[in-house]
């Protein structure tokens, strides 16, 4: 390893060729890069003292192996961002000099800087870049008009810009301070030395890279120089321009479909360390071929199998990413044909009712972090021939909500709000929709979600509901008892039920149709709709899994006698619901304060700072809140199941038992509400 310092005239005026390799990245200064640029610039010029210069920074290259006497060619492993950018301000102060009549300054800035004369082809150019940059660098340093949105381009104007002020210094002042007054360290390394450990240890450890970028210059400085640009184009480049920034996310899954969670920051580690033993070149075209199914799976309109990218679109729809590790393993074994389209269907149907399930039932998404990864793996231990039957198999033991749970579940879960809860549950209506098997389709893209009794109740609404209608409001607006799909959001809105029952007639929606049985909408019409709407919906997502199991009904708590509670972990003896409901709140409120003030916002009819609103207020504990009592079972078993989710926690966080005589109709001794 060699180091000499030098001033730029002697890095650029000596007869020689910088190329950027595969591995490194393309140019990505800004404007704040080349505004200390010229602001060094301009400091140099005011200087009175002549030999006064500034260290721009280091340069490290290593001789190409291809390289000739008459024109030595180095790889530059560090400095292209640096090099690249100086030459645009020198291309750029060419074309001001010929602007201004000064074809000499012009004629000596090209010969001896930006080109090297009297060569033909990729030689002629001082600077060698890759091929994304290359095609406008060439532009640029030709006085071609190259394109506009490119980085470099953006720099020339950049510098343009500077160059035509009318307080510009002289353009010879430019120059000089440019190539006589910038000084540089160039390091050249042995030709045996390794570049990528080199060019590693520079940007790696400093995360000036992508993962992406690094995954790429490893794979690249692992395959021979000579098919370095023929494998980039036909495998690398084509995954780089559909991925775009998502490329590190699609490494990762690949990385993943393997069997264990790899963090995002540690993508690039996991694939050099599993590929420390492989061939690059073979590892490339296989990352080239799964890109090919990450693809579809982000956009199955690209799937030409119509089924499949049905049932693709519906899988998107859930926002579950986690499971694309599992379906990259499956969309292989598909396209090498060891599974058959249809396998590949009731793969796809049997994640999406374990999904939508899961959702229903409050699961947490957390966990699909651990059971993706696994999966494939797992259930391929339990295939004796069917692929599909052993996926249902291998997900009944990972936490699959039977239809006791559904049914419980569906009626009372929040359907409507942030984070995506809108998205799914449209998907959710829709498919109610469509299993009423319409002899023409449904366009569902131009409508939007429906609140029956609305958002903002009106006095009227008020009168409708009853005494009750602060309680049926809260726990039921967000209902699937309480929602459907309609054309005419905007001119529902908020009328009286009758105006509603009027217009859904209009709609051609069976899910609308259900209003004309219906002269009413309280509490009991929709608890009722919502049955019935959750029968449907097993049929729509019907269990693969034990439908022997037996679950007390949120909906037959009243008369049930709470034996105990249990929050967090936490298990308490009560004798009345409203002990439920007061130990419940205590224990949330004590876990996190500031995820229990989301309860107070979203609940005030039931929990509030102070009580005076309230028919029958309590202290709840010493935390300063007061709660509604004055609540029956039903409502309070839907709170505390509502406050539990609001909080974000799962829904097996919190389970009553109740004595044995309230269920001793189904012959069991105790139950779990």
């Amino acid at each position: 390893m060699q180091a000499h310092e030098n001033r730029v005239r002697q890095l650029l005026d000596c007869g020689q060729q910088f190329i950027v390799p595969l591995f490194q990245r393309f140019y990505v200064w800004e404007t704040k890069y080349w505004e200390t640029l010229w602001d060094d610039l301009m400091d140099l010029i005011e200087d009175d003292d002549p030999n006064r210069s500034h260290f721009l920074g280091a340069v490290v290259v290593i001789p190409a192996t291809d390289t000739a006497p008459s024109l030595p060619k180095f790889i530059l492993i560090d400095g292209q961002q640096r090099i690249a950018t100086l030459l645009v301000l020198l291309a750029a102060l060419r074309d001001k000099a010929r602007q201004t009549d000064d074809p000499q300054l012009a004629e000596e800035i090209e010969q001896t800087l930006l080109v090297n004369r009297f060569r033909k082809g990729d030689d002629y150019y001082k600077l060698l870049l890759s091929q994304s940059d290359r095609t406008a660098f060439q532009h640029l340093i030709q006085n071609r008009i190259p394109h506009p949105d490119h980085q470099l381009c953006q720099c020339y104007d950049f510098y343009t810009n500077k160059l035509n002020r009318a307080d510009n210094p002289r353009l010879r002042d430019v120059l000089s301070s440019i190539v006589d007054r910038l000084a540089v360290v160039t390091i050249t390394l042995a030709a045996t030395d390794n570049p990528y450990l080199v060019f590693e240890s520079l940007n790696f450890k400093g995360h000036k890279l992508t993962e992406a970028d690094l995954i790429r210059n490893y794979l690249f400085m692992r395959i021979p120089t000579d098919q370095q640009e023929a494998l980039y184009q036909e495998y690398w480049l084509p995954m780089q321009t559909a991925m775009g920034d998502d490329l590190t996310e699609y490494v990762r899954h690949y990385l993943i479909r393997a069997g264990a969670f790899v963090k995002q920051s540690e993508v690039y580690v996991t694939l050099k360390n599993s590929l420390a033993q492989s061939d690059s070149r073979a590892a490339l075209e296989e990352l080239a071929t799964f890109a090919r199914y990450y693809a579809k799976l982000r956009q199955p309109a690209q799937e030409k199998h119509r089924a499949l990218s049905t049932a693709l679109t519906r899988l998107n729809r859930l926002d579950v990413t986690t499971v694309y590790p599992f379906l990259l393993n499956v969309y292989h074994d598909y396209a090498r044909q060891t599974l058959t389209a249809q396998a590949f269907l009731d793969v796809l149907w049997t994640l999406e009712n374990y999904l939508v399930r899961r959702f229903v039932c409050g699961a947490p998404t957390s966990e699909l972090n651990k059971i993706f990864p696994l999966l494939y793996r797992q259930t391929q231990q339990q295939a004796t021939g069917d692929f599909g039957q052993a996926l249902k198999r291998t997900l009944q033991a990972k936490k699959y909500p039977s239809d006791a749970q559904f049914r419980v579940r569906l009626p009372t879960v929040k359907l409507y709000g942030k984070g995506g809860l809108e998205r799914k549950s449209k998907f959710l209506l829709e498919t109610l929709e469509d299993s009423y098997r319409h002899r023409e389709p449904v366009h569902f893209a131009p409508l939007t979600i429906e609140h029956v009794m609305p958002q903002t109740l009106t006095d009227e609404w008020k009168a409708h509901l009853g005494s009750d209608w602060s309680t049926v409001h809260d726990l039921y607006l967000h209902t699937i008892g309480n929602l459907t799909l309609t054309g005419d959001n905007s001119g529902l809105s908020n009328s009286p039920f009758a105006e509603k029952r009027r217009r859904f007639a209009e709609s051609h929606l069976e899910l609308n149709g259900y209003f004309q049985t219906v002269h009413q909408w309280r509490l009991a019409d929709i608890e009722q709709r919502a049955v019935a709407l959750t029968e449907r919906a097993i049929q729509c997502w019907p269990s693969f899994g034990d439908t022997a199991e037996a679950v007390l009904d949120g909906n037959v708590v009243t008369g049930t006698t709470p034996n105990s509670v249990t929050v967090l972990g936490v298990t308490t003896p009560v004798k009345t619901w409203r002990e439920v409901l007061s130990t419940t709140l205590e224990i949330l409120a004590a876990h996190d304060q500031a995820r229990f003030q989301t309860v107070l916002e979203q609940y005030p009819h039931y929990i509030a700072t102070q009580g005076q609103a309230f028919r029958t207020p309590k202290p709840l504990g010493s935390h300063g809140y007061f709660i509604e009592t004055n609540l029956g079972a039903i409502s309070i078993h839907r709170f505390c199941q509502r406050a539990v989710a609001t909080m974000g926690l799962s829904p097996e966080a919190w389970t009553v038992t109740v004595k044995p005589a309230a269920v001793s109709k189904n012959g069991l001794n105790e139950n779990e509400a």
